[in-house]
C-alpha cells in the first residue's frame, strides 16, 4: 500500500495448470487437460474394445484394474474420458467426472515418502481439491507406454517416461 492509500502491486501472470478431476472407487485422480479429447456418457461410448469418436479409435483403459480399484461404472454419473498423450489413444471409464479445474504452482505437492516404488511411474504429484486429496495421474503409464517400452525387444528399448515429481510451489 502507498502513503496515498492505493495498491502498489505488480502482477505477474501466474502460471496455472489445467486437470480433469474423476473420481474411481473412493480415489480422486487427475488428468492433464491437455490430454483430454472428449466425455462420453455410457451410451455414447457403448461396449466394445475400442470408442471411435471424430475419426479417432481409443482403446478402453480399465484404471480400476490398473489400479487395484474397486469401481462401479454402471451408475448414472459413470463417464468415459477419451485422453490421447499423442503416442496413444484411451478411453477410461470413471465413475465420476468432478470437472475441470486450474490449479497454481503452489497447488501441487509432490509424493510422499511413503511412495518409493513403481507408484512413482504412476503418479507425478497430489493436490487437494474440494477437501478431497487427488492424485495426480501418469497419462503415459495410464495409457500403457511405459509398460510396452519395458517389454519391447532388447536394442529397442526406449526409456520409459517417468512421472516427472512436483515439488512443493512448482508448475504441476
Amino acid at each position: 500500500m502507498s502513503l496515498r492509500g492505493r495498491q502498489n502491486s505488480t502482477t505477474r501472470p501466474l502460471q496455472t495448470a489445467s486437470f480433469l478431476v474423476v473420481r474411481v472407487g473412493l480415489s480422486y485422480l487427475a488428468l492433464p487437460a491437455t490430454g483430454v479429447r472428449g466425455v462420453l456418457t455410457s451410451e455414447e461410448a457403448g461396449h466394445e474394445q475400442t470408442v471411435t469418436e471424430s475419426g479417432s479409435v481409443y482403446h478402453q483403459v480399465d484404471l480400476a484394474r490398473q489400479l487395484s480399484i474397486v469401481a462401479d461404472l454402471s451408475g448414472p454419473e459413470m463417464r468415459t474420458v477419451l485422453y490421447s498423450t499423442g503416442r496413444s489413444q484411451g478411453a477410461m471409464a470413471v465413475e465420476q467426472v468432478v470437472g475441470l479445474i486450474d490449479v497454481e504452482p503452489n497447488g501441487c505437492l509432490p509424493l510422499p515418502a511413503q511412495f518409493r516404488g513403481d507408484e512413482r511411474n504412476w503418479f507425478g504429484g497430489m493436490m487437494l481439491h474440494q477437501d478431497q486429496l487427488v492424485l495426480i495421474l501418469n497419462p503415459s503409464w495410464a495409457l500403457g507406454e511405459l509398460s510396452s517400452a519395458e517389454s519391447a525387444p532388447r536394442g529397442q528399448i526406449e526409456q520409459p517416461k517417468r512421472a516427472t515429481p512436483v515439488a512443493i510451489g512448482e508448475s504441476c
